[in-house]
């Protein structure tokens, strides 16, 4: 131990600094002892900076970790919260369409309420004949078990008084009259569909007249104007000028039009309940396949496309898939 301090002692150490100039040169001597006594400081002291660097980094990384964490939960409290809204509008939602329906309802009582009052009233002037009539002083009574229906077949004969008094208390009684109007509505429900389905029928059956125009052949067998020959013909043709507007003969759907043949220029349309018309030889087509169309609506014009002689427009009515005569369909012109 003594020779280890004998020899801090004995040994020095110089620091020099050497210019590049020719100034001198500066030496400073420190004691070993003092001088490795400040070298353990600086470790010291850069141990501690090391370890308050390592510790602030660590607590920098929990609190971004805590963070992160934080803001999870915050996203998730506000899913929750969005969500709490939504549910909170579709129950406002709710409530309204119940206050709506309640409202509603209030409506029929009410309604039902201004009926039994005008049957009330009915059977008040009633019960007042009946009192006038027999010099009386009754009072209708009301009860909601009577049995409305008289026995008729009964021997007991009922006098005019309590006979009279017996159908005035089953009229205050009656609920037949709400039944009546209910069973009426449907009545005129199922009359209105009714009226509906004949008038969409009338509308797509091909009664109208296609266009305007001489007739020059009828539907059945005739001489055939291109072959001289007697053959069938299956519909009727209406002659005119070139161009002559076509229309649709009835409300359907464009089932054809192009070109097809002997028919040239052709459209066929399909009207449902089993109808289809066809019109041939058509100068200009002025629909598609697939297009609804309405009766009376512009389909195309008349011409002498295919096999023709001149021109006119071939039209032909097909029911159940056979060709009918479409004078007996056709409507006055």
């Amino acid at each position: 131990m003594n020779k280890i301090k004998a020899y801090f002692k004995k040994n020095k150490v110089t620091i020099m600094i050497i210019p590049k100039s020719q100034k001198s040169i500066k030496q400073w001597h420190f004691n070993l002892a003092l001088a490795f006594s400040i070298l353990i400081l600086l470790i010291l002291v850069n141990l501690a900076l090391l370890t308050t660097t390592v510790s602030t980094r660590l607590h920098s990384t929990i609190l971004m970790a805590q963070n992160a964490t934080l803001k999870k939960n915050i996203t998730i409290k506000d899913d929750q919260l969005q969500s709490l809204e939504n549910i909170g509008d579709q129950q406002l939602e709710e409530i309204e369409v119940l206050k709506n329906t309640l409202g509603d309802t209030l409506g029929y009582f009410n309604s039902r309420l201004k009926e039994m009052d005008t049957v009330n009233q009915n059977v008040s002037q009633l019960v007042a004949m009946f009192n006038k009539e027999t010099n009386s002083n009754v009072a209708a009574p009301i009860s909601r078990s009577f049995n409305r229906f008289i026995d008729t077949t009964s021997d007991v004969q009922l006098p005019r008084e309590n006979l009279l008094l017996s159908q005035a208390e089953s009229l205050i009684n009656n609920d037949e009259i709400s039944e009546l109007i209910l069973d009426q509505g449907s009545e005129y429900s199922e009359l209105i569909t009714s009226l509906q389905s004949q008038i969409a029928y009338l509308d797509c059956r091909p009664d109208q007249y296609p266009t305007e125009g001489i007739l020059s052949s009828k539907f059945g067998f005739r001489s055939d104007p291109v072959t001289g020959k007697t053959a069938s013909h299956k519909g009727i043709d209406l002659a005119n000028a070139s161009g002559t507007s076509v229309h649709a003969a009835g409300d359907g759907v464009v089932i054809y039009a192009g070109w097809n043949g002997s028919f040239g220029n052709v459209i066929i349309i399909d009207h449902g309940y089993s109808y289809k018309t066809v019109y041939g030889h058509l100068k200009e087509i002025k629909t598609s396949k697939g297009n609804t169309v309405t009766k009376g609506e512009l389909i195309g014009t008349m011409g002498s496309s295919g096999k023709s002689t001149g021109t006119h427009l071939h039209f032909e009515v097909r029911f159940n898939g056979t060709q009918i005569d479409p004078l007996k369909i056709l409507k006055e012109n």
